[in-house]
């Protein structure tokens, strides 16, 4: 049975450069640390490429790529990264929650923004703070939207203030 034995060799050896291509790289490292995924460092260090590509799909889909995944990255789309203007006098703090999926923490000097990539993830809330006492904003909230244009903007006399999505 020579044919027997050198199939299973070629199929471990497939495997294998499979295997290579996304275990142990930095950039997969990288990314998933940068995209808030570290849930998934295990399963794409530790454990098959089955794993790590069913945690990566739907809570981090950018690192598909430096993850070993590039055709796959190629083929799908996410939501565009939640965008967020800071209109107030000062900085603020803040975070977005997404449906089912967690969290993501921000902070916007005094004018600025900040974008925060998010692949599948719908928002159900996001609040803000400011920076000089403390004080809240009204916050967005949501069942679970796509939308990604967001303002906080002044609101009646200091220091109210309002998280809005713009239209």
């Amino acid at each position: 049975m020579p044919d027997g034995r050198k199939r299973p060799q070629r199929i471990l050896k497939a495997n294998q450069q499979f295997d290579d291509a996304h275990i142990g790289t930095k950039d997969c490292y990288t990314c998933l640390l940068n995209a808030n995924c570290t849930q998934c460092v295990y399963p794409c260090y530790g454990g098959p490429p089955g794993e790590c590509f069913a945690c990566i799909l739907p809570t981090c889909p950018t690192c598909l790529r430096p993850c070993g995944f590039p055709r796959i990255a190629k083929d799908v789309e996410s939501y565009s990264p939640v965008h967020i203007t800071n209109n107030l006098n000062d900085t603020v703090y803040g975070t977005v929650f997404y449906f089912l999926w967690g969290h993501a923490d921000y902070k916007i000097r005094a004018g600025g923004s900040v974008y925060i990539d998010r692949g599948f993830k719908l928002i159900t809330e996001i609040d803000a703070r400011r920076a000089d006492g403390g004080k809240w904003c009204t916050s967005y909230d949501s069942s679970g939207t796509s939308y990604s244009q967001f303002e906080i903007n002044p609101l009646g006399s200091y220091p109210g203030c309002v998280v809005v999505r713009i239209i």
